[in-house]
Protein backbone atom coordinates (compact mmCIF):
# COMPACT_ATOMS: atom_id res chain seq x y z
CA UNK A 1 0.00 0.00 0.00
CA UNK A 2 0.88 3.50 -0.94
CA UNK A 3 2.26 5.73 2.58
CA UNK A 4 1.92 8.73 1.51
CA UNK A 5 3.01 10.22 5.07
CA UNK A 6 6.36 9.40 3.79
CA UNK A 7 6.59 12.17 1.12
CA UNK A 8 8.74 15.27 1.87
CA UNK A 9 6.80 17.97 2.58
CA UNK A 10 7.21 19.39 -1.51
CA UNK A 11 5.77 16.81 -2.58
CA UNK A 12 3.17 15.81 0.09
CA UNK A 13 2.23 19.79 -0.39
CA UNK A 14 2.54 19.18 -4.79
CA UNK A 15 0.14 15.84 -4.29
CA UNK A 16 -2.52 17.42 -1.96
CA UNK A 17 -2.74 20.51 -4.43
CA UNK A 18 -3.17 17.99 -7.18
CA UNK A 19 -6.31 16.63 -5.45
CA UNK A 20 -7.98 19.96 -4.45
CA UNK A 21 -7.71 20.99 -8.14
CA UNK A 22 -8.79 17.51 -9.57
CA UNK A 23 -12.00 17.27 -6.93
CA UNK A 24 -12.28 21.06 -8.21
CA UNK A 25 -12.70 20.47 -11.93
CA UNK A 26 -14.21 17.09 -11.84
CA UNK A 27 -10.68 15.11 -13.18
CA UNK A 28 -9.48 11.88 -12.30
CA UNK A 29 -5.46 11.87 -12.24
CA UNK A 30 -3.55 8.72 -11.54
CA UNK A 31 0.00 8.67 -9.97
CA UNK A 32 2.47 6.64 -11.93
CA UNK A 33 5.42 4.93 -12.88
CA UNK A 34 8.57 6.17 -10.74
CA UNK A 35 7.27 7.63 -8.22
CA UNK A 36 4.70 4.88 -7.19
CA UNK A 37 7.43 2.51 -7.60
CA UNK A 38 9.50 4.69 -5.15
CA UNK A 39 6.52 5.13 -2.57
CA UNK A 40 5.92 1.10 -2.43
CA UNK A 41 9.63 0.66 -1.21
CA UNK A 42 9.75 3.53 0.83
CA UNK A 43 12.11 4.89 -1.03
CA UNK A 44 12.38 9.14 -1.24
CA UNK A 45 10.28 10.90 -4.21
CA UNK A 46 11.35 13.90 -6.19
CA UNK A 47 9.06 14.50 -9.19
CA UNK A 48 5.75 13.52 -9.26
CA UNK A 49 4.30 11.92 -13.02
CA UNK A 50 0.27 11.77 -13.56
CA UNK A 51 -1.77 10.87 -16.06
CA UNK A 52 -5.56 11.29 -16.94
CA UNK A 53 -7.22 9.46 -19.77
CA UNK A 54 -8.93 12.70 -19.85
CA UNK A 55 -8.55 16.47 -19.06
CA UNK A 56 -4.56 16.67 -18.64
CA UNK A 57 -4.44 19.88 -20.30
CA UNK A 58 -6.81 21.68 -18.01
CA UNK A 59 -5.03 19.92 -14.96
CA UNK A 60 -2.07 21.27 -16.10
CA UNK A 61 -3.35 24.80 -16.25
CA UNK A 62 -5.49 24.69 -13.07
CA UNK A 63 -2.72 23.95 -10.85
CA UNK A 64 -0.07 26.09 -12.51
CA UNK A 65 -2.58 28.92 -11.66
CA UNK A 66 -3.17 27.98 -8.86
CA UNK A 67 0.24 27.92 -7.86
CA UNK A 68 1.58 30.80 -10.17
CA UNK A 69 3.65 28.45 -11.67
CA UNK A 70 4.31 27.72 -15.78
CA UNK A 71 3.42 25.38 -17.65
CA UNK A 72 5.56 23.37 -20.74
CA UNK A 73 3.71 21.85 -23.54
CA UNK A 74 5.10 18.62 -25.45
CA UNK A 75 2.24 17.99 -27.93
CA UNK A 76 4.59 15.30 -29.82
CA UNK A 77 4.00 13.31 -26.55
CA UNK A 78 0.72 14.60 -25.32
CA UNK A 79 2.73 15.95 -21.94
CA UNK A 80 2.50 19.10 -19.78
CA UNK A 81 5.57 19.85 -17.02
CA UNK A 82 4.21 22.38 -14.21
CA UNK A 83 7.16 24.34 -11.99
CA UNK A 84 6.57 26.55 -9.20
CA UNK A 85 8.62 27.99 -6.64
CA UNK A 86 8.56 25.87 -3.58
CA UNK A 87 6.98 23.15 -5.28
CA UNK A 88 8.64 19.73 -7.43
CA UNK A 89 8.38 19.43 -10.90
CA UNK A 90 4.86 17.88 -11.86
CA UNK A 91 4.48 16.51 -14.97
CA UNK A 92 0.94 15.52 -16.20
CA UNK A 93 0.06 13.41 -19.05
CA UNK A 94 -2.77 12.16 -21.27
CA UNK A 95 -3.34 8.41 -21.10
CA UNK A 96 -1.13 7.07 -24.71
CA UNK A 97 -0.75 4.15 -26.52
CA UNK A 98 2.66 4.34 -28.89
CA UNK A 99 3.98 2.66 -31.84
CA UNK A 100 7.58 2.00 -32.89
CA UNK A 101 7.51 3.11 -36.59
CA UNK A 102 10.94 1.72 -36.38
CA UNK A 103 13.59 0.49 -34.21
CA UNK A 104 15.76 3.15 -32.19
CA UNK A 105 13.40 5.86 -33.35
CA UNK A 106 11.14 7.44 -30.71
CA UNK A 107 7.48 6.25 -30.99
CA UNK A 108 4.69 8.15 -32.20
CA UNK A 109 2.12 8.51 -29.21
CA UNK A 110 -1.88 8.30 -29.35
CA UNK A 111 -4.07 9.07 -26.58
CA UNK A 112 -5.32 5.96 -25.03
CA UNK A 113 -6.38 4.05 -21.78
CA UNK A 114 -4.64 3.69 -18.34
CA UNK A 115 -4.24 -0.03 -19.21
CA UNK A 116 -2.65 1.21 -22.73
CA UNK A 117 -0.23 3.57 -20.85
CA UNK A 118 0.71 1.25 -18.54
CA UNK A 119 1.29 -1.26 -21.17
CA UNK A 120 3.65 0.62 -23.04
CA UNK A 121 6.22 1.22 -19.73
CA UNK A 122 9.42 0.02 -20.26
CA UNK A 123 9.50 -2.34 -16.86
CA UNK A 124 6.69 -4.16 -14.86
CA UNK A 125 7.28 -1.77 -11.63
CA UNK A 126 6.82 0.91 -13.84
CA UNK A 127 3.90 0.18 -15.00
CA UNK A 128 1.71 0.94 -11.78
CA UNK A 129 -0.57 3.66 -11.28
CA UNK A 130 -2.12 5.07 -8.23
CA UNK A 131 -5.91 6.40 -8.11
CA UNK A 132 -5.06 9.41 -5.59
CA UNK A 133 -8.72 9.79 -5.83
CA UNK A 134 -9.74 6.39 -4.38
CA UNK A 135 -6.45 4.98 -3.42
CA UNK A 136 -7.04 2.26 -5.36
CA UNK A 137 -3.67 0.36 -6.77
CA UNK A 138 -3.87 -0.72 -11.14
CA UNK A 139 -1.06 -3.30 -11.41
CA UNK A 140 -1.62 -5.10 -15.25
CA UNK A 141 1.90 -6.08 -15.48
CA UNK A 142 2.12 -8.09 -11.96
CA UNK A 143 4.79 -4.92 -10.93
CA UNK A 144 4.07 -5.26 -7.03
CA UNK A 145 4.81 -8.91 -7.15
CA UNK A 146 8.36 -7.99 -8.79
CA UNK A 147 8.81 -5.02 -6.52
CA UNK A 148 8.40 -8.05 -3.34
CA UNK A 149 11.02 -10.51 -5.50
CA UNK A 150 13.60 -7.57 -6.24
CA UNK A 151 12.97 -8.08 -9.61
CA UNK A 152 13.69 -6.01 -12.96
CA UNK A 153 11.55 -7.27 -15.67
CA UNK A 154 10.27 -5.99 -19.19
CA UNK A 155 6.96 -6.19 -20.56
CA UNK A 156 7.51 -7.57 -24.17
CA UNK A 157 10.04 -9.10 -26.05
CA UNK A 158 10.52 -6.42 -28.21
CA UNK A 159 11.15 -3.99 -25.73
CA UNK A 160 15.23 -3.93 -25.95
CA UNK A 161 14.50 -3.46 -29.48
CA UNK A 162 11.93 -1.03 -30.19
CA UNK A 163 13.93 1.58 -27.50
CA UNK A 164 17.48 0.22 -26.54
CA UNK A 165 18.09 3.09 -24.18
CA UNK A 166 16.43 0.75 -22.12
CA UNK A 167 19.50 -1.24 -22.27
CA UNK A 168 20.56 1.42 -19.93
CA UNK A 169 17.52 2.42 -17.89
CA UNK A 170 17.69 -1.37 -16.68
CA UNK A 171 21.24 -1.22 -15.45
CA UNK A 172 20.85 1.72 -14.39
CA UNK A 173 17.50 1.34 -12.43
CA UNK A 174 18.94 -2.36 -11.19
CA UNK A 175 22.06 -1.37 -10.11
CA UNK A 176 19.84 1.65 -8.03
CA UNK A 177 17.77 -0.54 -6.20
CA UNK A 178 20.03 -3.48 -5.96
CA UNK A 179 17.30 -5.78 -7.98
CA UNK A 180 18.24 -8.72 -10.11
CA UNK A 181 17.09 -8.85 -13.73
CA UNK A 182 13.96 -11.69 -14.73
CA UNK A 183 15.93 -14.28 -16.27
CA UNK A 184 14.17 -14.04 -19.78
CA UNK A 185 14.92 -9.83 -19.13
CA UNK A 186 18.50 -10.57 -18.93
CA UNK A 187 18.99 -13.10 -22.49
CA UNK A 188 16.36 -9.82 -24.26
CA UNK A 189 19.07 -7.61 -23.14
CA UNK A 190 22.52 -9.53 -24.00
CA UNK A 191 20.51 -10.47 -26.81
CA UNK A 192 19.61 -7.25 -28.10
CA UNK A 193 23.20 -6.05 -27.46
CA UNK A 194 24.84 -8.72 -29.21
CA UNK A 195 22.98 -7.89 -32.30
CA UNK A 196 23.62 -4.20 -32.53
CA UNK A 197 20.38 -2.72 -31.35
CA UNK A 198 22.06 0.31 -29.58
CA UNK A 199 23.57 1.53 -33.04
CA UNK A 200 20.13 1.98 -34.05
CA UNK A 201 19.87 4.92 -31.53
CA UNK A 202 20.99 8.33 -31.76
CA UNK A 203 24.33 8.90 -30.06
CA UNK A 204 22.42 12.15 -28.63
CA UNK A 205 20.11 9.71 -26.82
CA UNK A 206 22.32 7.32 -25.82
CA UNK A 207 25.30 10.07 -24.07
CA UNK A 208 21.94 11.49 -22.39
CA UNK A 209 21.39 8.22 -20.84
CA UNK A 210 25.03 7.76 -20.04
CA UNK A 211 24.53 11.34 -18.53
CA UNK A 212 22.58 9.85 -16.45
CA UNK A 213 24.21 6.90 -15.28
CA UNK A 214 26.82 9.26 -14.35
CA UNK A 215 24.14 10.78 -11.80
CA UNK A 216 23.67 7.83 -9.76
CA UNK A 217 24.55 7.46 -6.16
CA UNK A 218 26.33 4.75 -7.08
CA UNK A 219 27.46 5.30 -10.29
CA UNK A 220 30.76 3.45 -10.43
CA UNK A 221 28.52 0.46 -10.27
CA UNK A 222 26.78 1.46 -12.79
CA UNK A 223 29.46 2.05 -15.14
CA UNK A 224 31.05 -1.20 -14.68
CA UNK A 225 28.13 -3.36 -15.38
CA UNK A 226 27.09 -1.16 -18.53
CA UNK A 227 30.73 -2.23 -19.72
CA UNK A 228 30.64 -5.54 -18.56
CA UNK A 229 27.49 -6.40 -21.12
CA UNK A 230 29.38 -4.70 -23.93
CA UNK A 231 26.54 -1.50 -23.48
CA UNK A 232 29.26 1.15 -24.26
CA UNK A 233 31.36 -0.27 -27.21
CA UNK A 234 28.55 1.73 -29.23
CA UNK A 235 30.13 4.72 -27.84
CA UNK A 236 33.68 3.95 -26.79
CA UNK A 237 34.32 0.98 -28.83
CA UNK A 238 35.76 -2.35 -26.73
CA UNK A 239 37.81 -1.17 -23.73
CA UNK A 240 39.02 -2.69 -20.91
CA UNK A 241 37.94 0.12 -18.22
CA UNK A 242 40.46 0.42 -15.31
CA UNK A 243 38.27 0.07 -12.01
CA UNK A 244 40.41 2.14 -9.72
CA UNK A 245 39.64 4.94 -12.06
CA UNK A 246 36.28 4.67 -11.98
CA UNK A 247 36.17 4.25 -8.51
CA UNK A 248 38.42 7.46 -7.82
CA UNK A 249 35.92 9.10 -9.76
CA UNK A 250 32.82 8.24 -7.89
CA UNK A 251 35.02 9.04 -4.45
CA UNK A 252 35.83 12.46 -6.01
CA UNK A 253 32.50 13.12 -7.33
CA UNK A 254 30.70 12.33 -4.14
CA UNK A 255 33.25 14.47 -1.98
CA UNK A 256 33.09 17.31 -4.30
CA UNK A 257 29.45 18.17 -5.52
CA UNK A 258 30.27 21.15 -7.15
CA UNK A 259 33.12 19.36 -9.37
CA UNK A 260 31.69 18.32 -13.24
CA UNK A 261 30.82 14.54 -12.51
CA UNK A 262 30.82 14.22 -16.27
CA UNK A 263 34.34 14.83 -16.94
CA UNK A 264 35.50 13.00 -14.17
CA UNK A 265 33.53 10.24 -15.30
CA UNK A 266 34.64 10.13 -18.65
CA UNK A 267 38.25 10.87 -17.96
CA UNK A 268 37.70 7.82 -15.91
CA UNK A 269 36.56 5.63 -19.22
CA UNK A 270 38.92 6.98 -21.34
CA UNK A 271 41.95 6.72 -18.61
CA UNK A 272 45.00 6.23 -20.75
CA UNK A 273 43.91 6.32 -24.41
CA UNK A 274 41.43 9.68 -24.66
CA UNK A 275 40.97 11.74 -28.20
CA UNK A 276 38.36 14.45 -28.67
CA UNK A 277 36.90 12.18 -30.98
CA UNK A 278 35.59 9.49 -28.50
CA UNK A 279 33.00 12.66 -27.40
CA UNK A 280 31.66 13.48 -30.45
CA UNK A 281 27.87 13.69 -30.12
CA UNK A 282 28.43 14.21 -26.33
CA UNK A 283 26.93 17.92 -26.19
CA UNK A 284 30.61 18.91 -24.21
CA UNK A 285 32.05 22.35 -24.96
CA UNK A 286 35.28 22.21 -26.46
CA UNK A 287 36.52 23.45 -23.47
CA UNK A 288 35.19 20.80 -20.87
CA UNK A 289 35.96 18.16 -23.70
CA UNK A 290 39.80 19.34 -23.19
CA UNK A 291 39.87 18.69 -19.62
CA UNK A 292 38.46 15.16 -20.01
CA UNK A 293 41.44 14.56 -22.63
CA UNK A 294 43.75 16.36 -20.01
CA UNK A 295 42.66 14.21 -17.36
CA UNK A 296 42.66 11.17 -19.27
CA UNK A 297 45.71 11.61 -20.65
CA UNK A 298 48.36 13.77 -18.51
CA UNK A 299 47.80 12.15 -14.86
CA UNK A 300 51.08 10.76 -14.93
CA UNK A 301 52.98 13.34 -16.59
CA UNK A 302 51.77 16.27 -14.15
CA UNK A 303 52.80 12.97 -11.13
CA UNK A 304 56.40 12.77 -12.91
CA UNK A 305 56.77 16.15 -13.42
CA UNK A 306 55.33 17.53 -9.78
CA UNK A 307 57.88 14.81 -8.06
CA UNK A 308 60.58 16.22 -10.29
CA UNK A 309 60.19 20.11 -9.56
CA UNK A 310 62.31 21.03 -6.56
CA UNK A 311 60.82 24.05 -5.93
CA UNK A 312 56.73 25.80 -4.71
CA UNK A 313 57.75 28.09 -8.06
CA UNK A 314 58.23 25.11 -10.75
CA UNK A 315 55.42 23.14 -8.82
CA UNK A 316 52.67 26.33 -8.98
CA UNK A 317 53.59 26.71 -12.75
CA UNK A 318 52.31 23.04 -13.27
CA UNK A 319 49.29 23.07 -11.40
CA UNK A 320 48.04 26.35 -12.60
CA UNK A 321 47.39 24.93 -15.56
CA UNK A 322 45.30 22.17 -13.75
CA UNK A 323 41.73 22.15 -13.65
CA UNK A 324 39.80 21.86 -10.37
CA UNK A 325 38.87 18.07 -11.53
CA UNK A 326 42.42 17.11 -12.07
CA UNK A 327 43.45 19.01 -8.91
CA UNK A 328 41.68 16.38 -6.90
CA UNK A 329 42.73 13.63 -9.27
CA UNK A 330 46.19 14.26 -8.39
CA UNK A 331 45.74 15.07 -4.67
CA UNK A 332 44.04 11.43 -4.56
CA UNK A 333 46.63 10.22 -6.75
CA UNK A 334 49.66 10.99 -4.72
CA UNK A 335 50.12 14.37 -4.62
CA UNK A 336 48.09 15.49 -1.80
CA UNK A 337 50.88 17.58 0.04
CA UNK A 338 51.47 19.46 -3.51
CA UNK A 339 47.97 20.22 -4.39
CA UNK A 340 47.46 21.08 -0.59
CA UNK A 341 49.97 24.46 -0.40
CA UNK A 342 48.89 25.42 -4.22
CA UNK A 343 45.61 25.62 -2.80
CA UNK A 344 46.77 27.47 0.18
CA UNK A 345 48.92 29.87 -2.63
CA UNK A 346 45.41 29.92 -4.51
CA UNK A 347 43.97 31.52 -0.87
CA UNK A 348 46.91 33.83 -0.55
CA UNK A 349 46.35 37.51 -0.90
CA UNK A 350 48.98 40.54 -0.24
CA UNK A 351 47.85 44.05 -0.07
CA UNK A 352 49.36 45.41 -3.19
CA UNK A 353 47.64 46.86 -5.88
CA UNK A 354 48.20 47.82 -9.52
CA UNK A 355 48.24 51.73 -8.84
CA UNK A 356 50.83 51.23 -6.47
CA UNK A 357 53.29 50.59 -8.61
CA UNK A 358 53.08 54.31 -10.08
CA UNK A 359 53.67 52.36 -13.35
CA UNK A 360 51.34 52.99 -16.56
CA UNK A 361 48.70 50.34 -16.40
CA UNK A 362 48.88 47.36 -19.12
CA UNK A 363 49.30 43.35 -18.55
CA UNK A 364 52.56 44.02 -16.90
CA UNK A 365 50.73 44.90 -14.04
CA UNK A 366 49.43 41.90 -13.30
CA UNK A 367 51.98 39.55 -14.00
CA UNK A 368 54.42 41.58 -11.69
CA UNK A 369 52.03 41.17 -8.77
CA UNK A 370 51.07 37.92 -9.74
CA UNK A 371 54.84 37.23 -8.98
CA UNK A 372 55.26 39.33 -5.94
CA UNK A 373 52.52 37.22 -4.41
CA UNK A 374 54.17 34.01 -5.53
CA UNK A 375 57.24 35.75 -3.85
CA UNK A 376 55.97 36.77 -0.78
CA UNK A 377 54.21 33.22 -0.21
CA UNK A 378 57.19 31.09 -0.89
CA UNK A 379 59.56 33.48 1.46
CA UNK A 380 61.43 34.31 -1.82
CA UNK A 381 60.66 37.98 -0.45
CA UNK A 382 59.64 39.53 2.64
CA UNK A 383 56.00 40.85 3.01
CA UNK A 384 57.60 44.93 3.13
CA UNK A 385 59.44 43.82 -0.35
CA UNK A 386 56.68 43.07 -2.28
CA UNK A 387 55.71 46.80 -3.94
CA UNK A 388 59.71 47.25 -4.85
CA UNK A 389 59.83 43.68 -5.83
CA UNK A 390 56.89 43.79 -7.92
CA UNK A 391 57.05 47.24 -9.31
CA UNK A 392 60.93 46.31 -10.82
CA UNK A 393 58.91 43.92 -12.49
CA UNK A 394 56.34 45.33 -14.05
CA UNK A 395 58.83 48.25 -15.68
CA UNK A 396 61.07 45.63 -17.03
CA UNK A 397 57.97 43.46 -18.30
CA UNK A 398 57.03 46.85 -19.79
CA UNK A 399 60.12 47.20 -21.43
CA UNK A 400 59.37 43.37 -23.34
CA UNK A 401 55.99 44.59 -24.20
Amino acid sequence: MIRQEILAAPQRRALDLIKAVAAENNLHPYLVGGPVRDLLLGRPVIDLDFTLEDGSSALAGAVAKQINGRVRSFPQFLTYKVTADQFPEIDIATARSEKYRQAGALPSVSPGTLTDDLLRRDFSINAIAFDITTEQMHDPTGGQRDLENQTLRVLHDLSFIDDPTRIFRALRLATRLGFILEAHTDELLRSAIATGALATVSKERLWRELFLAFEELNAAEVIERLNRAGALDVLFGRRDFQREQIELAQQIASASPSLDREVLFLSAILYGNASPVDLEGSGLSQQRARVVVQIANEVPHYTDALRESTTDRQRFKLLKRASPELLEVLAATGAGLQVARFRDFQNFTIPLRGNDLDVPPGPHIARALERAREAVFTGEIAPEEARAFARDLAIKYLGKE
